[in-house]
């Protein structure tokens, strides 16, 4: 997309929390100007934060959608059907939807606004917040490759941004969305059996998050499958093998497993909820 077209466009948010944040301050870190961003919060709790980006803020959604091209819906799942009736008659043909919200499908948000509205479904991670994050969308039925390709455009410093079909939303939500806890639990844990065995608590933590950091980096840019790095580590009889049979004792593996499998399920759950409270 040419970056000039970034510079220009429009840029909105219904709610201001970390998602929304996090998106904000990689589009900021592009091409867009904090003077072409807009947040709306019912409450001015989280707001202070977008103001010092130099964005502006209001508690009126609809301010928001009239004087914006893009707008991001990044409320929580039960909220969307409220927000997008209240937005609803003020969407044109300029506007591209972005919804944010965990498990509502595309047919929800569809349904809620007028017809042939451009609506993409997007769902980010936490580490957005620090460019570092993974994004997937989906286009809806009038969205067209370039507002794809826009979007795209928009998000490129946030991190990762890929394209997929709407099933692989859900999926990508218990990888990544919540996968980053699952990370979190890990280095915890890690941190934690240094602690046992003598090291001091925050020295530990420091040497987890990095070593996550690390071994994250590696596996992006090396293209190599993490079993092959895996086995780049151990040695015969080494310390890694013995380390790696105890988590395989463990049931780290099929624990994950089910983990991604749980979180996945619980997006699909929470949109069919949404669904049926968009119909009511």
């Amino acid at each position: 997309m040419d970056p000039e077209m970034d510079s220009q466009l429009k840029i909105g948010f219904i709610g201001a929390g970390n998602m929304a944040f996090g998106i904000a301050k990689g589009i900021l870190s592009g091409n867009v100007l904090p003077v072409n961003v807009k947040v709306s919060a019912p409450s001015s709790r989280n707001l202070g934060r977008f103001q010092e980006l130099g964005i502006a803020v209001t508690h009126s959604n609809v301010e928001v959608v009239c004087g914006s091209d893009v707008v991001f819906v990044a409320v929580k799942p039960h909220l969307v059907p409220l927000v997008l009736n209240e937005i609803s008659q003020h969407i044109t043909d300029r506007h591209i939807i972005v919804s944010v919200a965990a498990g509502v499908t595309l047919a929800t948000v569809e349904e809620l606004l007028p017809e042939n509205t451009v609506a993409i479904r997007l769902m980010p991670n936490l580490p957005c917040m620090v460019q570092e994050g993974a994004l997937l969308f989906a286009r809806g039925t009038h969205a067209k490759q370039e507002d794809g390709a826009l979007l795209r455009s928009l998000l490129h410093r946030c991190g990762l941004v890929e394209e997929g079909p709407e099933a692989w939303i859900d999926i990508h939500t218990g990888l990544s969305g919540s996968g980053v806890a699952f990370v979190y639990l890990f280095a915890e844990a890690l941190a934690e059996g240094a602690v046992k065995m003598g090291m001091p608590s925050a020295l530990a933590h420091s040497i987890a998050s990095q070593t996550v950091l690390g071994a994250g980096r590696l596996l992006r840019d090396s293209g190599k499958h993490p079993a092959q790095l895996r086995s780049e580590v151990c040695t015969p009889g080494g310390t890694t093998i013995y380390g790696l049979h105890t988590l395989e004792q463990g049931g780290v593996r099929a624990a994950t497993m089910s983990a991604v499998e749980s979180a996945t399920e619980r997006a699909r759950e929470l949109g069919r909820k949404s669904a049926a409270g968009g119909r009511k």
